[in-house]
């Protein structure tokens, strides 16, 4: 029979996968969006590949930033809650 904190345990993994899972979206549609410009932009002036590896890195940038971003969100979010709980369960 689960005990008090083991359901409170289960109860915060899923936010967290849901936090990460969307972190891993974000980064995949950054570049891929970026790639998906580049090569339209590309199709459009006809510089293949140049706008094309431009998109990428600048995917890769706006992943990167926006990533970092996300994970410091993530962490203070984790140490508030770790924070505001009772610490009679260590």
């Amino acid at each position: 029979m689960p005990d008090e904190r083991s359901r409170k345990r289960v109860a915060g993994v899923i936010p967290t996968l849901a936090r990460l899972t969307m972190i891993g979206w974000f980064v995949g549609v950054s570049i891929a969006g970026g790639a998906f410009l580049g090569w339209w932009l590309d199709g459009m002036i006809g510089s293949a590949p140049l706008l094309l590896v431009v998109g990428v890195l600048l995917g890769i940038g706006v992943a990167l930033v926006g990533m970092m971003r996300m994970l410091t969100d993530f962490g203070r979010a984790t140490e508030e809650s770790q924070g505001s709980g009772d610490r009679s369960d260590r």
